[in-house]
């Protein structure tokens, strides 16, 4: 994605990293959930939220204050109104559904860049984690009353809610890719099949096991090649997702059931490597922190950034992204410090910033209006 927004001739589709992560999310949080179920026969949604709360919402937060704060001191006035409408819908997670309904005004249908428009995937991220436990408990709530196996009832609503988003994505391609590409129901398939793949593990963990290391090897191969092709060579975006978008979820889903074969040739050599490793613990904050970058530069300097200021910006996105993956990530994760560690200090201060960035979002395009009109007013004097 860094790539696809730097380079984006190297990356044209470097939008489908999306998709990747999409699916390997869905995988994990399925993962995770099922092992909660066989050891405890429940869920705990307070813990479930809890852990994404401490996963998620620091490093996010301090990113859209601090767009918040570049926006005020180097954003033009007339950029104010749509920059804080875009803030205050990443605050409460919903920026897909607020590009969706952009997409549909003539005059706005272009989707013209913002600071905090790559928080649309975090937002369909975030719905996908209201969601997804709720239908689990629902598997188990059939459990209690019909008595059925839990894997057959899992199989059943899971795959039912994936089949019919495909389905439903299938058919917005055809008369609107902005909704198709923005809409969390069209998308919810992406992490449903890599929660099938999951489920898929735990109810028949021989699957995995079944194929010779030699053959997880070769679809390892297979489906970074699914991956990484068409990220450098597919250019028509009225037709994505669409049925093209299956080319990195399958490369996807084969990485994981390939998992990290021992042969010599396997993928398992790249993955090893100590800069890829790095590359995987920041990936999360270089996502948050790398477009906002990005986007300012050009604002401070006057001028778009040439190419060898661009591969300096990704150097210092690289250095952001360590340092927030350290002191703010890392913190509240491993519940360090007096903030990280007790949840009520937590709520508060996310409650205190999130009140802080609504409060600006509501503020700032008045201010702004104010200050173009007196403008006008003096240019017309």
């Amino acid at each position: 994605m860094v790539l696809h927004h730097g380079w984006p001739a190297i990356a044209p589709a470097g939008y489908m990293g999306v998709d990747v992560f999409f699916v390997v999310s869905g995988y994990l949080i399925t993962a995770l959930l099922l092992r909660e179920v066989d050891r405890t026969g429940r869920i705990s949604l307070r813990e479930f939220y809890v852990r994404r709360a401490r996963r998620i919402l620091p490093a996010a937060m301090a990113v859209l204050l601090a767009v918040s704060a570049a926006t005020l001191a180097f954003a033009p006035y007339r950029d104010w109104a749509a920059y804080f409408r875009e803030i205050v819908a990443s605050t409460f997670y919903v920026e897909n559904w607020r590009l969706a309904v952009d997409s549909q005004l003539p005059a706005s249908a272009d989707l013209e860049s913002t600071p905090v428009q790559h928080f649309w995937s975090l937002s369909v991220e975030e719905q996908f984690y209201l969601a997804w436990p709720l239908l689990i408990l629902l598997a188990l709530w059939i459990l209690r009353r019909r008595g059925h196996s839990l894997q057959r009832i899992l199989w059943v609503v899971l795959g039912a809610v994936t089949s019919a988003s495909f389905a439903w994505s299938l058919v917005l391609i055809g008369s609107d890719h902005n909704l198709a590409y923005f809409s969390t129901v069209a998308r919810a398939w992406e992490f449903g099949v890599g929660g099938l793949l999951a489920l898929l593990a735990s109810s028949a963990p021989r699957f995995f096991a079944a194929s010779g290391q030699g053959v997880r090897a070769a679809a390892s191969w297979a489906g970074l090649a699914l991956i990484v092709v068409p990220i450098a060579t597919f250019q028509d975006t009225e037709a994505f997702p669409g049925v093209w978008v299956l080319l990195p979820v399958v490369g996807t889903l084969a990485i994981i059931w390939a998992g990290l074969p021992a042969t010599r040739w396997s993928t398992a050599g790249v993955v090893g490597l100590r800069p890829v490793q790095w590359m995987g613990d920041v990936s999360y904050s270089l996502y948050l922190w790398h477009w906002p970058i990005f986007m300012f530069v050009p604002m401070i300097t006057g001028v778009p950034s040439p190419p060898l200021l661009m591969v300096a910006l990704v150097g210092v996105s690289l250095v952001v992204a360590a340092l927030s993956k350290q002191f703010i990530e890392d913190h509240f994760r491993r519940r360090r410090g007096p903030v990280g560690s007790h949840p009520r200090v937590l709520a508060g201060a996310l409650a205190f910033t999130l009140a802080g960035v609504v409060a600006l979002g509501s503020v700032a395009p008045g201010i702004a209006a104010d200050e173009l009109a007196c403008r006008s007013q003096n240019h017309r004097d």
